[in-house]
Parts: C-alpha cells; structure tokens; sequence
C-alpha cells in the first residue's frame, strides 16, 4: 500500500504548477475529485508558532502549489518563512489583538492592490493554523467582520463546544465527565490590574472550591488554554494555599479570569493513572480509529500514537470504545459542530479492575496531532487528508470526504522538541538555532517537518514533527527506537537529550507492553545523563582539538615526520575510485544474506581454493600496523575494508584480519572499539577477529558469566552490521600455550570454543605452534576440535613470530598431522590457514614453497596469510600468489590492491617502525609489537636493543610458551622489571635466578603473577617460577582476589555497543563508555585519518571528511583557519549547507610553566619525595595524608598498557608519615593523572611526637 509522503524541513521551496488529487465532493457519489483551481486565490497564516505556520504553508503547497497567494503574519523584526509570498507585520506582543491586526492589515491592502481585491471579492481564508485564536467564536466573529473567510467551526458551535460547554453537553446525553465547578463564566472576567479585584476573584475562587467539600486532587482550568497553559493541579482541594496557588498558575498564564472551572482527577481511588484517548469527529462523524496521547508533567503532549478501531482494544474494552465513539457523535451533533473537531477522554481502572471512561473537553480546531489519524484514513482512490487543504475546501462549501481505513494498525505523531526531559516528566527547554535535519530517511516516515531558525520558548518550543507509520504497536516501537537513535534536528547553541529519551521510552519493555500511563510518560524511563553528542559537538570537541593539537602529539617512532600533502592527495583519489566502485557479490555474501546455507558456503568456498590451488588472507592493516605501526590501524580500518572489498575480493583473498590488539589500542586512544569491529566487516569475505581464548580481546582474564553475554553483544553487533539472521563471524580462538590438562580435561580453549558455538559464533580453533610442542599434542588438540564442533571446516595454525623453524616441511608436517585426524575419521579435510609474520624476507617464499608442497600432496585447502609487497612485516602476497593459479585480471587487481594498501598506511609514517633494527631476523616472538615496544622502551629509559635482551632473559628463566598476547605480555614485562631492577647484576639468566631464589622480587602487575601461577601451558615449569610466586604472595593473594571482581552487571538500557566495550574491557571498557557519552572519545575521526594523521594546521581549506556520528557518516567541508578578535583560533565547518564556526585557544600562545598537565617533578635531592618509577595511570592510592607507614604496606597503583604495578613502602620510610598527594588517582567518572618518569607521587615528613 502507497501513501504520499510529506516529508519536508522548512525553510522549503514552493512547487511549481499543478494540483494534486483532495478529498471532497460537490455531488453525491463522488468520493474523491480532481480539482483543477484552488477555491481561493489567498490565504494568511495567523501563528505565532514557525512549526504551526510551517504546516499550513506546507498543506497548501503540497495540494495547490503556487497557485493561492500565502501571506504570514509575523512580529516585527522577524522574517517570514520561505515559501511565502509576502507578510503583514505586527508589534510584539500584539498576538490575538485584532484591534491591532485589523489596523496592519488595512495598511498592506494599501500596499497590496491583488490582496484588497481578494477580500473584496471574499477570496482570502484567514487560516489560524493550530493555535487557539482557530477555536474562538470572538476571533471568528472579528474575522467575518474584516471581510475575511473564516476555515473553522462556526461561532455558535464553538461556544457550545468550549470546555465548559462542552461538561454541560455530557451531562445532558448521558456522556461521563469528572465532577466539575464553574468558578467564572465565559466573557464575565474581571479587571486583573486592579490588585484589589484580582484578590476578590481569588478569594472567591478558593471558597468556591472549599465548598465542594472534596479531597479528590483536581484541576484549575481556562477555556482559553491549550498545550499544558491555563490548567493547573490542585492537590490538596481542602487547602486554601494549594487552591490559591493553582488560580494565581492560570490567571499569570491566560491574562484573563473567564471561562474558568475547577475538575476532580479521575481515578482517585485507584492509582491515579490513565490513558488519554482521541477520537476525531467531521461534522459529527467520528474518524476510523482512537489516538492516544501521552505528555509531560506539565500536560504538554509529546507523543500521539494512531491506532486502528482493532488496535484500540489493547487500552480498553471494545464495547466501552463503541460507547465512547457513540457519545462523540452526539456531542458534536448537540453542539451543531461544522467541521473537524477532536473529543478528549480518559480511560482508566479503578481499584476493583473496572475499566471506566471519562469526556474531559472538545478542541474544536485541527490538533498537531491529527496526521496520527489521518495516516489511518484514505478516500476510495487512496488518497489521504491533507488538513489544512481540508480546511480550505469546506470553507468552500465542499462536504466532508467519505473515507475508508487505509489497512495501516499504527501511525506515530513524535513532537519534535529541544530540551532535557528528567523522570518526574520536566522538560528543561535549551536555547538555540534550528538549521535542519540530520540523519537517515526513512520509507515508514511518512510526514516530517522542521522549522528553521532560532528556537522560541514564548510561542511554542516545539521545532517540529514526525509521523511514523507501522503495522503494529512493536513494530512502532521498533522503528521510533531506530528514528529517533539516528535522526535528529542540526541545533546550533546546545545539545538536548530529548531524541536519546525518547528512544529509552520506545525501547523500554513498559512502554513496549503499553503499560506506560498517560501521565507516566518517563516515571520508568532511563533518563540520559547528559545530552547526545551532536555534529556541533563532534566538531567542537573532537575536531577542532586534533586540527590545531595534533593526535598523540610528540608520539610516535619519528614524533615530527608527517605524510606530505601528495600522499594524502593518493589516499583521496583512492576515496573517489572506490565511490564508483561496488562490492561483488561472493559465495559469502549469498551465506550472510541467507541464499545459502554456512556448508553451502564452505563447498563453494573450497571450489575456489580448488581452482586456485590454495588462497590468500590479508592482514592489512590490523597486522601490518601492529608490528610496524605501534598498532594504528584504528583510522585507516574503513578505507582499508573498502580497499579489500574491492580490489582485494578481485584479487582472490578469501578473508581480512581485524581485532585483537586493534580493538584494545584504539580504547585506549579514545576509539570506540564496537565501530572499529563493525566498520572492519567486509562485505565480500569475512572478518577474522582474533580472540585470546578466555582473555578474548582484552588482558583481563574474564569468567564465564562475562564471556557469555559478551559473546551474545558481538553477534549483536555482526548481524546488525550485516542486517542478517546468520552469524557470519569466524573469529580466530587461540590459547598462547595450547593448554591441556590430562588428568581433568581442563581446556582455557576449549571451553570458550563451546560458549561461542553456544552463542552462535563459527570460531575458527587455531593452535600455536612451537618446536616445543609435539605432533603428538596436535593431533590430540585436533581430535578434541572436531568433537566439539560436530561440523569442523576451518582450522588455524598460528606462529606469532617466525623463528628458525619456520620452514615448509616443517609446517606442512603440522598441517599433515591436522588432515591425518580428519581422514581417520573418514571426515571431509578442512580449510587450513596459515598465519606468521615475515622479519627476514624469506617468510612469502616459504609460503610459496608451503603451497606447492601442499599441492603436490593433492591438498589443495591451504589458506595463507599475507600482506602488501614491501610491507617489512608479513609474507609478500605477490610472491604467495605466484604458487596459485590466478587469472590475469586477479593478478593486475592484487597490484591495484598493494599500491592503495601502501598508500592508505603511509598515512601512519609517525609511527612507523619498518626500518627498526629491534627484531633479529629469527625470533620466534610474538611478531606485531615492534612499534610499542619502542615506545615501551623510551618509556622505561632503555634503548630498543634492550628489549630484545630482556625479552631473552625473561624467555630463558620463565619458558612460557608461546610468545604471544597475554604469555608475549607477560614475558616482557617480566624481562623490563629484570632490566630495571638495578639489584640484579649482571643481567644473565643466572643472575636473575640467584636474585629469585634470596627473595628477590620483581616490579610486575598482579596479572603477570595470576599467569605465572596456573603455568597454563604444555612446557614444563621450573622451581625459579614457584619461588617468585612465593616471594610475591601478598601481591598474588590480591591479584587473585581483584580477578574475581569482574565487572558483569550492567544498567539495563545499555546498547550491544556499550556491553561489547564495558563486559570485554572492564573498568577500561567502563570508563570509554562514560567518556563517549559526553563526546570525549575520538570515535567519530575513525573515517578521517586524512585529518587525523595531518600536521597540525596544516589542514587545507577546502578538504571534505567524514565523521562517525550515531552510527552514521556525515559529510564535512573545512573552510579554513582564521584567528578571532581575541587572537583565539577559528575553524569554519560546513554541514548540509549550515556552517559551524569552533573558536578554540592558540597553543601557541600559551605559556607552560609545569609538563603537559601541570604535574610537579620530584627533587631527586629530596629523600622524602616519591617519584614515578614508571610511566602509567594513577589508578589509587592506598594511603591517605597522616598514615603513619610501614616497611611493604601499599602506597598506590600504577595501570600500564598491559598491567598493574603496585608501589609499596620502601625500608627507608618505615616510620614515616604521609605529608601530601601530589596527583589525582582515578573516580568514578574520570581517569587518574597519566604518569611520567619522576612525577611526584607523594611526599613524606617525620612524625609528630606523641
């Protein structure tokens, strides 16, 4: 089923020519016509409300186009919208004076010869819109009197219908009202200047209602209000206070004291709750279907929702409904109504369960809700309402259309506003300029409006609208969460958490189960803590900082070495091919939009490797950049994906690597890494992310009740990114020492391999070889893969580095052993990848020879990993490729591949450290940890030979295997501690043993000593391990203690994306989170490593980027840098035309007295100084200033990258007291002073005498 969709931001443009089919008849049988001619040839809107005006603007410019003249009546100073053709000004503040208005008017039609024919010729509708000059019989009266047309209900019927009015009717058909007290009538007001007159109505008012003698709470109304204006509760109606308090409310609002009443709640026996229906009456016929409303604490509506006749019995009994549609008729035929009108009652239990219903008022002008209905109702032909064009026909004299339901359950009227709502239902309105609207279209948001320009909190803080249409109510649900999480207005001036609540309510299971009263509307909604991040934000906060600071300023390799403009000019033409450039569809993309089965899959994946005689994997970048890159591979992760989607799939690799350190890294360096997993998942292939076994991508050991709805997050996250049903995630599952235990069957392994499969993810066992490990162990490890999975297709060897044993026949051994498991079982050969990394140049070649011996074993499966040629890091995929059969367009595709890969991670040239001399060529250690084990070396005040001398030591005395994250983490840690530790001499195995076994310990984190004691690996321990456990108990009684306080509960309205990063990280993971919220994270630069990687101020004019906001990219243009009165730095941005100016401070102008944050250095003269030993986080102190110490007692801790160090008490200061804390150690809500090498911790002094 079509319907015409509205959707448009004022200001707007006007359509040229034609008309468009309208409802109405002149003639009996006729239910929709074809009208050629507007029946008028001007109208003026006469609203204060740019929304409201907006709205009739675009009625009439949808059905007639420019065919009628739209004059808009605005205050003087204030533009009108574009779109009209001219305006009529008024004073401020003159709104409703038709005095005034009649005076203005006759000057235009001076002014204006077509505009005075019109009125002479009875020609211009005087159009009111929504406000509630459209339901006053005296504003009518005034316009008839003007020689106006007047669009809406009659005088004589308006009267009748006014609120009061309105109770009177019910009573006299029988219609239920709450108990009401008429305290002034219409048009019998008093003069409110006159303080003394003022006081006599009060005064009469709150005996009035003392009189009625009830405790029931109530209500003080205006017939004159609307919105949540001239009505105010009355809690206690026995106190005079509150009745004096809620009449002074209405009469400061309204200005006038006639027309006013007092009303009993509903439901006061009960729990005071109620739903609030709508149902619309034309004439007096009543529309298709019931709208409920719900509102704020001040009863301003904020959403209505439209149901079907069959969708309204969820809120109430049918019979009471058709009862209730019933009553409205009468109503409006009692009253003589002429036009469309909306009848207000609450339905409600009471104590017993007894669902009752209550008549409250009559709004006898068009409600901002109305499309919440009309989306519900089509002509014969299909056609909709258009109100406003409606308007104007009857006031032609056409009759009411007769129409049908449109077959749609559920229409969504979402106001649109700018503010903070809290639970009691508050909303705290924000000042600003509205510039548009921002995000995705939707197909099922049918209306949309927004009006530009400042926000007025006088005339009506509502920006604008949104009609959403569904079949059912969960699928309302459903689509509002997804509206209101991705689209939104462009405020300039403040934030709002308005869209993030209203899709907490959407998404709430209360809301979800239409238990959420009417007056409830955010009691039990998770409110936000801070307003939504916007693109002013982004650019304010995030962009602007790293154009004019850089990012990781003086880090790096080569801290001041920056791509030059011409290798930024490679990576844009690239952008601009790949914009031409569609991915292929594969045999994975058939597996993951469900064409095809995961064995389908594997068969036609296997044809492949067949044809090819083997495949290829890329571990650009996440590899390449984490061995020679310091692990930046973060920001050039989305071009990278587009680049493998590419040129990559025609290339013929079979899959991209992602994860692992990728995602830890960018945590740390303010990246969300939830994005960075979502934006790594190709379309052609998958994404192979690595998964320490039970440390998953992380370093804290994590339990089984974290990893499991840890794992339910991440296939969250794959199939939302893929918008599939399928798990297409194959992340490789790997324990650094491949750990068995015989005697109990006790696998780290194998157990998270089952909670995957249980979760529903593929894992990919990988096992990590070493020439310490026997084929024996493998072919045992194999068989307990394949009972675990009952359907094994893919398999992993793994060597973390590459090392003398990296050879073919050595490797294919290993392969062989695998296949041998398989054919024992008379089971098909799996898929076997391959994966080393390359230190001599000879690791593609023995790739090379790996595939041609595996070909002439008639194995044909095998799938390598590789990299860029010249990459310095892993085997050369041109020389791999040479071992398989490719075509020549695969062949010029791998070059096309290898040119933009290189071009794409020369953009990380600070942190580049391909040229280092640090690794030997036949190291066998984890491969990928060059870049930060330079930086970890400058850290530690060693030079990078040392690394490599302390990586040997710690290898020798603590023979952990294999040399991969965490074992490579802890070994090195392990070796620094020996390298630093001045009381070990000289730094030879022996030396570090003597030391260990006379007590000797080590400055290592709790997590390194947590490993050391469940030596989970199949090498055997020695003596010197048990004895640094034992010197270190203490430390290892807390480390195992803290390991079992994992963070496991989280708040219910946590995202997938926020549980991935806080369950996989912890309190890292934790702290990213509360940091993201308030836009203090780099998230959004993750498409922009042009910007990131870039001199700072040296940004061109001119250059366009991308952002990452609310999971979606958004288009920036940089106009350039300028400096500001006050010698600030200025950054002009454009956004969909809108342009944003951030004014931010000139580092260079700064004068720093102290480092970088202000941290005062330790006087190395000063035996009562404590200085950092080490660079990291302050994480806590454990002492307070006047402890006295003790010789060992805990001072603080320190947090690294990778660990915790715990600093104690030293021999000297036993005795002594705590004087002062120098620093800030890590909150709740914020992280601890980052640490450098002798920053001054704390100080000490002598006791006082007792």
């Amino acid at each position: 089923m079509m319907l015409r969709v509205s959707r448009l931001v004022l200001p707007l443009q006007a359509e040229k020519g034609g008309a468009t089919r309208f409802f109405g008849s002149k003639s009996a049988g006729k239910s929709a016509w074809q009208l050629e001619q507007a029946p008028f040839s001007h109208v003026i809107i006469y609203n204060q409300s740019r929304h409201a005006a907006g709205s009739v603007l675009a009625d009439l410019r949808q059905v007639w186009g420019t065919q009628m003249t739209i004059t808009q009546v605005v205050e003087k100073g204030v533009q009108g919208l574009p779109g009209v053709d001219d305006v009529i000004t008024i004073q401020p503040g003159k709104w409703g004076d038709m005095a005034h208005f009649e005076t203005r008017l006759s000057v235009k039609t001076a002014q204006s010869t077509g505009l005075r024919r019109a009125i002479e010729k009875n020609q211009t509708v005087f159009m009111p819109g929504w406000s509630a000059f459209a339901e006053s019989a005296e504003t009518a009266e005034s316009v008839d009197k003007l020689g106006l047309v007047w669009p809406g209900t009659a005088p004589q019927a308006s009267r009748q219908l006014e609120k009061i009015g309105f109770k009177r009717i019910c009573e006299q058909i029988g219609a239920p009202t709450p108990a009401f007290k008429v305290l002034s009538e219409e048009d019998q007001g008093i003069d409110l200047e006159d303080a003394r007159q003022r006081k006599a109505f009060v005064d009469q008012v709150v005996q009035d209602v003392l009189a009625m003698k009830t405790s029931t709470p109530g209500l003080i109304k205006s017939i004159h209000g609307g919105g949540g204006r001239g009505t105010a509760h009355v809690l206690d109606p026995s106190s005079a206070d509150s009745i004096e308090e809620a009449i002074d409310k209405v009469l400061g609002e309204m200005k006038r004291s006639d027309g006013i009443y007092f009303e009993e709640r509903v439901n006061m026996s009960g729990s005071g709750d109620f739903f609030q229906l709508e149902l619309e009456v034309d004439g007096s016929k009543v529309a298709h279907g019931g709208r409920f409303v719900w509102f704020n604490s001040a009863l301003q509506k904020v959403i209505e929702v439209g149901l079907s006749d069959e969708g309204v019995a969820a809120f109430m009994p049918k019979e009471l409904y058709e009862q209730a549609r019933s009553w409205s008729s009468q109503i409006a035929q009692k009253a003589g109504n002429n036009t469309r009108a909306t009848m207000e009652a609450l339905v409600y239990k009471d104590a017993d369960g007894t669902v009752h219903l209550d008549f409250i008022e009559c709004n006898r002008r068009p409600q901002v809700e109305n499309e919440a209905l009309g989306f519900l109702e089509q002509d014969s032909s299909g056609n909709r309402r258009v109100t406003f064009a409606e308007l104007v026909m009857r006031a032609a004299g056409y009759p009411a259309p007769a129409l049908v339901p449109s077959g749609l359950g559920v229409a969504l009227h979402a106001r649109w506003l700018h503010g903070n709502p809290n639970q009691d239902g508050q909303i705290s309105y924000q000042p600003g300029v509205v510039m548009g609207m921002d995000g995705p279209e939707y197909s099922f948001v049918v209306s949309e409006l927004m009006a530009k320009g400042e926000i007025s909190f006088t005339s009506d803080p509502q920006l604008g609208k949104a009609v959403l249409v569904a079949q059912d109510w969960s699928e309302m649900c459903d689509r509002a969460c997804r509206y209101f999480e991705t689209r939104g207005p462009i405020v300039q001036g403040s934030s709002s958490t308005y869209a993030a609540s209203m899709a907490a309510l959407f998404g709430s299971e209360a809301f979800r189960l239409q238990q959420v009263p009417s007056n409830q509307t955010f009691v039990k909604v998770e409110i936000p803590d801070s307003p939504g991040v916007s693109v002013s934000d982004v650019l304010r906060q995030q962009v602007a900082k790293v154009m004019v600071h850089g990012y990781r300023p003086a880090e790096g390799v080569s801290p001041d070495l920056y791509p030059t403009e011409s290798q930024f000019d490679q990576v844009t033409q690239l952008r601009e091919q790949l914009a031409d450039e569609r991915p292929r569809r594969t045999a994975f993309t058939n597996f993951v939009d469900g064409v095809s089965s995961y064995s389908q899959y594997m068969d036609d994946l296997q044809d492949t490797l067949e044809n090819q005689g083997g495949g290829m994997v890329t571990v650009a970048p996440r590899d390449t950049r984490q061995q020679a890159g310091d692990s930046e591979s973060a920001a050039i992760t989305d071009i990278s994906r587009q680049n493998v989607d590419v040129y990559g799939e025609r290339a013929g690799f079979v899959g991209y690597e992602i994860g692992g350190a990728q995602y830890q890294a960018a945590l740390i360096r303010g990246f969300d890494p939830s994005v960075v997993l979502r934006l790594g998942l190709p379309f052609s292939m998958p994404g192979f992310s690595l998964q320490r076994s039970q440390y998953v991508n992380g370093l804290t050991e994590l339990s089984p009740v974290v990893r499991q709805p840890l794992f339910e997050s991440t296939v969250a996250l794959v199939q939302d990114q893929y918008q599939t049903n399928e798990v297409p995630w194959f992340p490789y599952n790997f324990h650094a020492g491949n750990f068995f235990d015989p005697e109990t069957g006790h696998s780290p392994q194998d157990i998270t391999t089952a909670e995957m499969l249980d979760s529903g993810i593929r894992p990919m066992p990988t096992w990590v070889t070493s020439p310490h490990f026997s084929l024996t162990e493998l072919s045992q490890w194999t068989a307990r893969q394949i009972d675990l999975f009952g359907e094994l297709r893919q398999v992993r060897i793994k060597n973390p580095g590459q090392g003398r044993s990296w050879t073919a026949e050595n490797i294919w051994k290993e392969v062989d052993t695998i296949l041998s498991v398989f054919r024992d079982r008379g089971l098909p050969l799996p898929i076997t990848y391959i994966h080393n990394h390359d230190f001599d140049g000879r690791g593609g070649h023995e790739a090379q020879a790996l595939l041609k011996l595996a070909q002439s074993n008639g194995y044909s499966f095998l799938v390598v990993d590789t990299a860029y040629r010249k990459s310095g890091t892993h085997n050369d995929n041109t020389v791999v490729a040479d071992a398989l059969v490719l075509t020549s367009e695969q062949r010029e595709a791998l070059l096309a591949y290898n040119h933009y890969q290189q071009a794409i991670e020369k953009m990380t040239l600070r942190f580049d450290s391909t040229d280092s001399q640090m690794t030997p060529w036949n190291s066998d250690w984890a491969g990928g940890t060059e870049g930060s084990d330079l930086r970890i070396a400058k850290e530690f005040g060693l030079a990078p030979s040392q690394i490599n001398q302390a990586k040997d030591l710690a290898s020798e005395v603590f023979p952990l295997e294999r040399a991969v994250t965490p074992f490579s983490e802890y070994k090195l840690r392990l070796g620094i501690a020996i390298m630093t530790n001045t009381s070990i001499n000289p730094k030879t195995p022996e030396a570090v043993r003597d030391y260990i076994q006379q007590g000797g310990t080590l400055q290592v984190g709790g997590d390194v000593l947590v490993g050391l004691s469940r030596w989970e690996t199949l090498v055997k321990k020695p003596p010197v391990v048990d004895q640094l456990l034992e010197n270190h108990r203490d430390d290892l009684a807390e480390a195992l203690k803290k390991n079992a306080t994992l963070i496991s509960e989280l708040p219910s309205g946590y995202t997938h994306a926020q549980r991935f990063n806080e369950l996989g990280f912890q309190e890292k993971g934790r702290e990213f989170n509360r940091r993201s919220q308030k836009g203090e994270d780099l998230t959004s630069l993750l498409l922009a490593p042009e910007l990131l990687h870039r001199r700072p101020m040296s940004h061109p004019a001119g250059m366009a980027f991308s952002i990452w906001h609310q999971g979606q990219s958004k288009e920036i243009i940089f106009d350039g840098f300028g400096t500001a009165s006050n010698g600030d730095i200025t950054l002009s941005f454009q956004h969909q035309g809108v342009q944003e100016v951030v004014q931010t401070p000139d580092p260079n102008a700064q004068v720093q007295a102290m480092d970088v944050q202000g941290l005062v250095k330790a006087d190395p003269n000063n035996t009562f100084h404590f200085p950092a030993p080490t660079p990291g986080e302050l994480k806590i102190y454990h002492v307070a200033i006047g402890d006295r110490l003790e010789e060992g007692d805990k001072l603080c801790t320190i947090e690294q990258m990778k660990m915790e160090i715990v600093l104690r008490v030293p021999e000297k200061w036993h005795g002594l007291q705590v004087k002062s804390l120098s620093c800030k150690a890590r909150d709740e809500h914020t992280q601890g002073d980052m640490l450098v090498e002798q920053d001054l911790i704390l100080e000490v002094e002598a006791p006082l005498l007792d």
